[in-house]
């Protein structure tokens, strides 16, 4: 096993885990943004908000948990550039 590869595979990891992250936060704010919209849009007299919020959910669930596998990703992402570089400096310490 190269330990370039090592690195670049840890890189790519914690690449994907941020892209990941910022996909699901980003959907968070755009369901938030529309149903806010849609909810100025629809007053012509005074409801309840409750009667009015047509935000469900079940998306946002659906995102923390996809901001939770970017979370796992990216610690397992961080565990193997930890482990390359530990293993450069076992190298490092048996050629000395």
């Amino acid at each position: 096993m190269e330990i370039n590869s090592a690195f670049s595979s840890g890189v790519s990891g914690l690449n994907k885990a941020s892209e990941q992250l910022t996909e699901a936060s980003q959907n968070i704010a755009e369901q938030s943004i529309s149903s806010e919209i849609q909810n100025s849009s629809s007053k012509e007299e005074p409801v309840p908000v409750a009667a009015t919020s047509s935000y469900s959910s079940e998306p946002v669930t659906t995102e923390m948990i996809n901001m939770m596998l970017a979370d796992a990703q990216a610690k397992s992402a961080a565990n193997v550039i930890t482990t390359a570089d530990d293993m450069v400096g076992l190298l490092i310490n048996v050629s000395v």
